[in-house]
């Protein structure tokens, strides 16, 4: 049976063996970064120029779009050398007023009293996917409306080895531009069926 000073004794050696693996990674990592420093900053200025040149040109595309959302009927959208554009049908949501009014609305609605623990969480929020299943009348009833989704403009690209590593440079140069890609997104709920 062991006894507990080898335990200690095993302990240390695991101590020291984990600060050696620390340490030597810690050195690959410095190594590493040293190595490419140069050939990142080498190309940094380019990718940065390339950015604002992107961004101005996808500012530009995307004004032009929406200026002309009637060329876009049929088709709804282009393909021009991986560049794809076009209008999009947003996905539906569903929108109220109060939360706290539309969950005393269920609990009060007879035919939904008993739906309440599947329609409202626990934290008293509502359950959109739930609400979806419902009936429109029976939405109306409890102060939910449906909002259809309505055509958006979109500007997309397509996937290739290379364009995924350009992505991920890409960011990088246009976070460093003030570059914001994530478009803000309005309504309280988005639901992909509607019943």
């Amino acid at each position: 049976m062991p006894e507990i000073t080898e335990i200690r004794a095993a302990a240390q050696r695991l101590a020291d063996a984990h600060l050696a693996t620390l340490t030597r990674s810690t050195i690959l990592q410095d190594a590493l970064a040293k190595s490419i420093k140069p050939i990142y900053e080498r190309h940094r200025a380019g990718i940065d120029a390339a950015a604002e040149e992107e961004a101005a040109a996808k500012a530009e595309l995307q004004a032009l779009i929406d200026a002309a959302p009637q060329l876009f009927k049929r088709p709804r959208s282009m393909t021009v050398d991986c560049v794809k554009t076009g209008y999009r049908k947003a996905d539906d949501s569903l929108d109220w007023d109060d939360e706290a009014n539309v969950i005393a609305r269920i609990r009060a609605f007879p035919e939904l009293a008993e739906l309440a623990s599947i329609l409202v969480r626990t934290v008293e929020s509502l359950n959109v996917g739930a609400l979806a299943e419902l009936t429109g009348a029976q939405r109306r009833s409890i102060g939910v409306r449906h909002v259809e989704g309505v055509d958006q403009s979109f500007i997309s690209f397509g996937d290739s080895t290379v364009d995924k590593v350009m992505k991920a440079i890409m960011a990088d140069a246009q976070s460093r531009q003030g570059e914001d890609e994530a478009p803000k997104k309005k309504g309280k709920a988005k639901v992909k069926e509607v019943a």
